[in-house]
Formats: C-alpha cells, sequence, structure tokens
C-alpha cells in the first residue's frame, strides 16, 4: 500500500513537472512571434535570455538536490557531552584502579584503560561477531578478510576465546578491528564461562555482528535484546542463504524483520552466503564417461560489507564516542568490584583474627563479668580494623560507642544465653562433649564476635547504613543466616590446623 502511494506521488509530480515545462515553452514560443513582428533581434534577445533563465534555474535546483542529498548522508558527528563524559570517565576508573592491590588484577585492569585511551587517539572501530556456535561466525570472518584466520568445524566451541582481526573497509576513515567470538548455548560449565566472555566481549563492540543461520530463537533473541537496549549498534546477519530457495530465503528474511521490528532497523536485516557449499557439475570425459566434479562457489557479502561500510561512514564517530564511555563504565565498575572482594576478604580476615582472640581470652578468664569486659575491648579494636578495610577513617570514641551499642543489643536479645546453650547442645553431641566451660563459653563468645563482625561489615560495605530496622534488625538478620553448625565445624577445622601448625612446625636448625 505504501509503495503505490509513492508510486501514485511520483506520476503525478512528473505530470505537473512536464505541464509547467510545456506550458513555459509554449508562451515563450508565444512571445518570440509577437517580438519577431516589431524587432527580428529583439527576438532573437528574449529568446537566449530565456534560456539562459532556465539553465541558471536548472543549476540552481541541482545544486540544492546535491546539497540536501549531502546533509542527508552526513556523518552523524559525536555529542561533544559524550565524549567529555567519556574522558571523565576514563579518569574515574583511573583513580579507582589505583586502588586494587591485587598486582595481577591491576596489571589487567591498567592495560584495558590503555586500550580504551590508544583506541580514543587512533580511530580503532571495534566490530564483534557474534551468535550461536553453529551459524558460521568464524566462516563469515575468513569471507570478509579474504583469507582463513579462524578454525571452522561442525563442533560446538571451536572458537574458545575472543580473536581479533584487522580489516580494511572502504570509505571508513580508522582501523577496524574484526573480533571473533566463543558460541551462544554451549553445554557444559566451559561454554557457560564462554559465553559469558562472548557477551563481556560484545558489550564492548562499536558495531555488533549478530549471526544466524534460521529464524531467532529465544536463546539468541535473548542476549540480542539486551545488547541492543544496551546501546549496541546491531546488524543481524542471515548466513548460509546458499542453502534455502529462494521463496523461503525471502520468507525467513521476512519473518526476521517482522520479529525484530522496533529493536533492529530492517536496512540491518541482510542474507549473506559466507561459505556457499560446493556445486556439483557434470563434465564429460573424451571416453564418453560422465563424472560429478564440484566447483567451490565464492562468497556473498557484497550486501553486508556495503552496509558495515555505510553504517561506520556515517555513524561511527558517534558509535565510538558512545562505546568508549560505555567501556570506560564497565572498566571502573570492575576496577570496583574488585576493590570490594578485596576489602570484603581484608575484613574477613580480621573478624577471623578478633574471633579467636575473644575465644582465648574469654578461655582464660573465669570471671563472667570480666569475660563481658575483655570482649568489648575486643570488639572496639575489631571494629576500628574492620572500618579501616573499608577505607573508614574511625576514632577511638566512635568505636568504642558503636561497640557498646552492639554489647547492649546482643544483652537485650538475649544472644549470649541463647548462644551459650545452643553451643553447648553442639559440643554434647561431638566427640568432646566433655569439654569444660570454658571452652564453651570461649566459642560462644567467639561467635558472637563472628555474628557482630559480620554485621560491621555489612555496615560498612553498605556504605555506612544499617537497612531497614537499624542495628537491632541488622544483627537478627546476621544471627538467623549464620549457622551455628556450620560455624562451629569450621572453628573446629582452624583450630585442628593451627595446632598442627604450632606443634608440627619444624625446630630451628631442622628440615622442613
Amino acid at each position: 500500500m505504501q509503495k503505490s502511494r509513492v508510486v501514485i506521488g511520483v506520476c503525478l509530480l512528473m505530470a505537473f513537472v512536464f505541464g509547467t515545462t510545456a506550458w513555459l515553452v509554449a508562451s515563450v514560443g508565444d512571445l518570440h512571434d509577437r517580438l519577431a513582428k516589431v524587432s527580428p533581434a529583439l527576438a532573437v534577445g528574449f529568446v537566449g535570455f530565456a534560456i539562459a533563465a532556465a539553465g541558471l534555474c536548472g543549476f540552481a535546483a541541482a545544486r540544492l538536490m546535491w546539497t540536501l542529498g549531502r546533509k542527508e548522508r552526513a556523518p552523524v558527528k559525536a555529542p561533544d557531552d559524550v565524549v567529555q563524559a567519556a574522558d571523565v570517565q576514563v579518569d574515574k576508573a583511573e583513580g579507582v584502579i589505583a586502588r586494587v592491590a591485587d598486582s595481577k588484577a591491576r596489571e589487567r585492569l591498567t592495560t584495558e584503560l590503555e586500550t580504551i585511551r590508544s583506541d580514543r587517539r587512533q580511530r580503532r572501530f571495534h566490530v564483534v561477531v557474534f551468535g550461536t556456535g553453529s551459524a558460521g561466525k568464524t566462516s563469515l570472518i575468513n569471507a570478509l578478510l579474504g583469507r582463513e584466520v579462524g578454525k571452522t568445524d561442525v563442533l560446538l566451541g571451536t572458537t574458545r576465546q575472543g580473536e581479533n582481526h584487522s580489516y580494511e573497509v572502504e570509505d571508513v576513515d580508522g582501523t577496524v578491528i574484526l573480533t571473533d567470538t566463543p558460541g551462544l548455548s554451549e553445554i557444559g560449565d566451559a561454554g557457560a564461562s564462554r559465553e559469558a566472555q562472548a557477551r563481556d566481549l560484545a558489550a564492548r563492540a562499536d558495531l555488533l555482528l549478530f549471526v544466524v543461520d534460521h529464524d531467532v530463537i529465544r536463546s539468541e533473541f535473548e542476549p540480542m535484546l539486551a545488547l541492543v537496549k544496551q546501546g549496541k549498534r546491531s546488524i543481524v546477519v542471515l548466513n548460509k542463504k546458499d542453502r534455502f530457495v529462494d521463496a523461503d530465503r525471502d520468507a525467513i528474511l521476512s519473518k526476521l524483520r517482522e520479529r525484530l521490528g522496533g529493536v533492529i532497523n530492517p536496512k540491518d536485516v541482510i542474507a549473506v552466503s559466507a561459505a556457499p557449499r560446493a556445486l556439483a557439475v557434470r563434465v564429460e570425459r573424451p571416453d564418453g564417461s560422465v563424472e560429478i566434479e564440484y566447483e567451490a562457489e565464492e562468497a556473498d557479502l557484497g550486501p553486508l560489507r556495503d552496509r558495515i561500510s555505510a553504517v561506520l561512514d556515517r555513524e561511527g564517530d558517534a558509535l565510538r564516542a558512545g562505546n568508549l564511555l560505555l567501556r570506560a563504565h564497565l572498566l571502573s565498575k570492575s576496577a570496583q568490584d574488585q576493590v570490594s572482594v578485596e576489602r570484603d576478604k581484608k575484613a574477613q580476615a580480621v573478624i577471623d583474627k578478633f574471633q579467636w582472640i575473644t575465644a582465648g581470652t574469654v578461655f582464660t578468664n573465669p570471671i563472667p563479668a570480666l569475660d563481658l569486659m575483655a570482649t568489648g575491648a575486643v570488639q572496639y579494636q575489631m571494629i576500628s580494623e574492620i572500618a579501616s578495610s573499608y577505607g573508614v577513617e574511625m576514632n577511638t570514641a566512635h568505636a568504642r560507642m558503636v561497640g557498646t551499642q552492639m554489647i547492649q543489643m546482643l544483652l537485650k536479645l538475649g544472644m549470649v544465653e541463647a548462644t551459650t546453650s545452643l553451643i553447648a547442645g553442639l559440643f554434647k553431641s561431638t566427640l568432646i562433649g566433655y569439654a569444660a566451660g570454658g571452652a564453651v563459653q570461649g566459642v560462644s563468645m567467639a561467635y558472637l564476635t563472628h555474628i557482630s563482625g559480620q554485621t560491621f561489615k555489612d555496615y560498612f560495605r553498605s556504605g555506612q547504613n544499617w537497612g531497614d530496622g537499624g542495628m537491632q534488625a541488622a544483627l537478627v538478620r546476621q544471627f538467623d543466616l549464620t549457622s551455628r553448625t556450620e560455624f562451629l565445624g569450621e572453628f573446629a577445622k582452624q583450630a585442628l590446623i593451627r595446632v598442627k601448625a604450632h606443634y608440627l612446625k619444624p625446630k630451628e636448625g631442622q628440615k622442613a
């Protein structure tokens, strides 16, 4: 219906132009005849003037159409605010990376940071080829490059990790990097790990080539939709079109464009044949016998090459700027996650240390009141060190205040008595049921130190926020989450390790 309206509109416009032109020619001819009766020279001059005016009007119209066409095809300029935001985010990521303690992680993050800066200076465009393992991603890259750079196989999982290749694109000012990725939907833990790597590479693409060899299924559509929502410019490539008759191929293309409507531009759904099947040819021999030979067919990638060139030529700078911002943001988040992991690990080591200090202090002190006071002193020091693990400076007075509040909360909720009875019951059910009361009290206070330590760990990790219900609710949540049986088992295991380390440690002068 839409095409019919366009055809009718063009026909009406042409009829108007031809009619107007015929009227002008007839009018000029009539006026020339009238002037010729008065002065032949004047009539000739008038015709010359009319021709010159018509030429100027035609030239002006042609120039206007050419200008409009150039404006329509003009490259999309990268927004200045996006470029500036990308630079700011890169500097922010550098600051976070500087706080990473693990040298290998810091080196990996620094390398990614330098890659982003290099891409910014050298105008590199990252085109990532993404899709299931059977869709022919590597074959497509081989065909685009005109040489075999990746292994292809009927088995899934041939591509184990991301592989980069330089690709020359006509009319594109800059270097295009083609990246092959592991396939989606591979079986097993290794397959899941490779799929996660593929998604990570796709998230860093300036332009995404999503390769399919049939209509899109759920396992393909969901990651494609997620990447498009993330802002990834995508071209959907229907590979292996040589395996379909024309009617079936057109039907699949139509279905893809319909299914992806509102997500992918119909112009960005393209059929190709990266590695066509060899064509069977009957060859007649001189002796009259006939044999079948197979002739290799050339890849059919023309429309895809043109589309990649058009997208990068027109939108390349804007895509690159937006992607540099996204990559810098992802890098900053990755660095922050690494810092958080390191801080959690450091805070956990503090908790483990102080639960042992508490157990030893309580075990050697038989007076309950002094036990509680000693435990309180340990509590204050533990809080200060946990705060330091998260980069929070806490003075002694502040640590003493919140530590006292925690002890009062433990007493108010009856956790001291409840824990002692629970631990004593667990002791009776084990081979060390005959243990002295001091051991029960020591383990009980170590458990409570563990609970309060985990509560403070969550508090500082959340930016000194207790969450809904304040300290009391946070303490109760942690008490409910921590299994007494698992704690006692882990505590006994650590005790055994410490005993072995202490008594079986080689003496000075002895070999280990």
